[in-house]
């Protein structure tokens, strides 16, 4: 039942032994998740300003995945020979009230589109007003914010072009949300902006709304957020088939942009406030084979007390998230956890009965039973935990 017959030179000698290979699994298994953890891509460094860091991130972006329900468009010269088309740019001077519980978040900034001669025409043939040409499909409450052209007709530039711009200040539906890997996950923002007008889609005029060719300065100096730091921003151009007639005779596939920030939250909050206190009980659990078996009581408290401080530590974790269909990263390594306690209750309770059933002579061989139970007990508890943390990290 534990570490018995302490005082012997023999149980020193192969205790020491015992300790020694713990404290270095323990050693081996902080490294393999710091490395886990901190094996997360790049982010933007602290001496490179996010509009310096967009005009390379836009360049060279790796690839994103497509949003379901969605077809990404790829730019092409065919692309601009066979359908008319919109440029889109947009700039987000910043970005604020962020809530995680129903997925939202506040932005301010500008939209502009410009088009060619041959869009002109269909918009006065369809008696289109450019300023309904687009809406922000993802926006919510909108009686309490703003989309609306600054001009009151379009700008005419050189070479029969027309250029419209739009100011928002509104509150956005964040539908690209994933808390997978919380508390360590990426952070996906998106404001969509599509096409209105129904005969802009593929049944009829077929126009594409396309970002515009240097979309530089996608967000402005306040497009940060507290606790995440801007990993990445895009400027994708989709097309959106709906998902019913819309009380037509066809399904309208309309054209659309969205940008999409991508924040990482940052690295050592989340393990301060999540991993520390997590590793500490699990640290408590499984050196808790080496109290002294002749004291049961406070053996058999140690398992239980870890099981209602897991407990209330993941209840306060999630009221920090919405309601999720799935489990975290965090939550795993909870699970595990909840393992580990039970099983070191259900060791302790053997290893008490296995001693007091033995008798005078079998003692020492039922301390020796007992004893190596235990060390392979932490051995497994701690390398389970370990291969959870890659596990789960790897499959998210």
């Amino acid at each position: 039942m534990g570490r018995f017959s302490r005082h012997s030179p023999d149980w020193s000698r192969q205790g020491w032994r015992h300790r020694r290979k713990f404290i270095i699994l323990i050693v081996l298994a902080a490294l393999a998740m710091g490395f886990v953890l901190t094996n997360r891509g790049p982010l933007i460094p602290p001496n490179q300003s996010a509009r310096q860091h967009q005009a390379t991130e836009t360049a060279t972006k790796p690839p994103i995945e497509t949003p379901a329900g969605l077809e990404e468009v790829t730019m092409s010269a065919e692309l601009l020979e066979q359908h008319p088309f919109i440029y889109a740019g947009i700039n987000l001077e910043k970005i604020y009230e962020l809530n995680l519980h129903s997925r939202t978040f506040t932005a301010d900034g500008e939209i502009w589109l410009e088009w060619l001669p041959n869009v002109d025409k269909l918009l006065k043939a369809n008696n289109t007003d450019p300023a309904e040409l687009i809406h922000l499909t993802n926006r919510i409450e909108t009686w309490d914010s703003t989309f609306e052209p600054t001009t009151k007709t379009p700008t005419e530039l050189s070479g029969g072009r027309h250029q419209q711009s739009y100011h928002f200040s509104s509150r956005f539906y964040d539908d690209a949300v994933d808390f997978r890997r919380d508390p360590f996950d990426v952070l996906r923002l998106p404001i969509i902006v599509e096409l209105k007008p129904r005969w802009t889609s593929q049944k009829y005029a077929d126009i594409r709304l396309l970002p515009e060719p240097t979309p530089y300065g996608l967000v402005g100096a306040l497009g940060s957020l507290s606790g995440y730091e801007l990993k990445s921003v895009s400027f994708t151009p989709y097309l959106r088939q709906a998902t019913n007639q819309l009380g037509t005779w066809y399904r309208p596939t309309l054209a659309q942009v969205r940008l999409e920030l991508n924040y990482q939250t940052n690295l050592w909050p989340g393990i301060v406030n999540w991993i520390i206190p997590l590793m500490i009980i699990n640290s408590i659990v499984l050196m808790a084979p080496s109290v002294e078996g002749t004291l049961s009581d406070v053996r058999l408290a140690i398992p239980s007390t870890a099981l209602l401080t897991l407990i209330f530590l993941q209840q306060s974790y999630h009221a920090s998230l919405p309601k999720i269909p799935y489990t975290t990263f965090l939550d795993d390594l909870f699970t595990t956890s909840y393992l580990i306690s039970m099983a070191l209750f259900a060791l302790f309770t053997w290893g008490y009965n296995s001693f007091a059933a033995a008798s005078e002579a079998d003692k020492p061989k039922a301390i020796k039973m007992i004893n190596r139970a235990d060390l392979t007990f932490q051995i497994i508890s701690l390398s389970l935990l370990v291969l959870t943390g890659f596990i789960s990290w790897g499959v998210r």
